[in-house]
């Protein structure tokens, strides 16, 4: 008896490279947190986020993100790949372990609850917070430190543009340079 199309096509899909998924979170709310330590996650951002994801610190322990899980899977994956036998790497990978949460769902209202060890740990006593899209995973912080780091990013902006200028230099010389030897 010979295989059917449909199971020709489910062997074919199976052995196929799976593809991952890119997400890019953009755009900012302002939202508060209600007094169980429960967030609305943006609609925007929900449907992205999937029905079932990881919550942890940012890189810099100064925020609460929300990860994709394959996203978080890959940024610790990263992480233990840069040497676990570096004792700086393994406290870090060690906090960041201890402060991640995986398998978290938003309830029915949209809400999510942010375990109490990273609100008190990285929001402290505020409640009023900004949840904000940071490329493959969403940031929250309170509101003064995400005024805090907009004031840092504005005094640093003639920098960040110069060296934006010189890498578009450099990569235009780059260009210019493949173009004259024919490539």
């Amino acid at each position: 008896m010979g295989v059917s199309g449909v199971d020709e096509q489910n062997r074919a899909a199976a052995s196929a490279p799976r593809q991952e998924k890119e997400y890019i979170f953009t755009g900012g709310y302002q939202h508060s947190m209600d007094n169980k330590g429960r967030l609305i996650v943006p609609n925007p951002f929900r449907e992205s986020l999937g029905p079932v994801f990881c919550i942890g610190p940012s890189f810099n322990f100064k925020a609460i993100a929300l990860y994709p899980t394959s996203v978080w899977e890959k940024t610790r994956q990263q992480y233990k790949s840069l040497g676990a036998a570096n004792s700086n790497l393994k406290m870090y990978l060690e906090n960041f372990d201890a402060m991640s949460y995986r398998d978290q769902e938003c309830d029915a209202q949209g809400r999510v609850l942010l375990p109490a060890r990273l609100r008190i740990n990285l929001l402290g006593e505020e409640k009023d917070v900004d949840v904000l899209g940071s490329g493959e995973y969403i940031r929250i912080l309170s509101r003064k430190a995400s005024a805090d780091q907009f004031d840092s990013f504005m005094a640093a902006l003639p920098d960040i543009l110069e060296a934006l200028d010189r890498l578009g230099a450099a990569r235009d010389g780059i260009r210019q340079a493949r173009s004259e030897q024919g490539e």
